[in-house]
């Protein structure tokens, strides 16, 4: 289980201020909202596994590459906007239009990783430490560690900041154990510097 810590922090990478949208026919501009993506950017995230504290997490964009944004971390996260929606250096989509709820994809990791998202809700307040959010889209992801156990993650995104909250939790049968959770204490954008 120790690895489900890393792949969490591998998801991260933008953020700004709350806003509404139209929430039922959502445009991929206004889907960049969602995670505002800028060199210069930066959030910190309060970080807990197995409901044990970790060391705060500051995610900062530092340059962009080739139409990717990389963030500060050894392994930098490599995201960018297309014309279907949010995607990381892979084939992986974190977000996509249109901002529905029941909006499904899925994503082929590796022969035997296959990553299964949902849009599960649209419109959501969020409270976080960083604030209340409001317009919020919680996008669930579940993926299969073996025949008897599933990891989920749902990662809220909120219009104008990014990503404010990440809950990851392990499903065995009917049973959620929680892994690990990432709420926004701070965003700092590059336009406020």
């Amino acid at each position: 289980m120790k690895s489900v810590y890393p792949v969490l922090l591998m998801i991260l990478a933008g953020c700004s201020h709350v806003e509404t949208v139209d929430t039922k026919k959502t445009s991929t501009a206004q889907l960049e909202e969602y995670y505002p993506l800028s060199v210069g950017n930066c959030w910190t995230y309060t970080t807990s596994f197995q409901n044990q504290s970790q060391p705060d997490l500051k995610v900062c964009i530092v340059k962009e590459e080739n139409g990717f944004f990389l963030d500060n971390r050894p392994v930098p996260s490599r995201l960018r906007f297309d014309a279907t929606g949010l995607r990381d250096g892979k084939v992986r989509y974190l977000l996509k239009a249109p901002l529905e709820e029941g909006q499904k994809w899925m994503s082929v990791a590796d022969l035997r990783t296959v990553e299964h998202y949902q849009i599960e809700t649209v419109g959501k307040k969020v409270k976080v430490p960083a604030g209340v959010y409001r317009d919020c889209v919680v996008v669930r992801m579940e993926v299969r560690m073996n025949e008897k156990a599933s990891m989920i993650n749902r990662m809220t995104f909120a219009p104008g900041i990014g990503i404010v909250e990440i809950r990851a939790s392990l499903k065995t049968g009917a049973e959620h154990l929680p892994q690990s959770l990432m709420q926004l204490t701070k965003y700092e954008p590059a336009a406020a510097k």
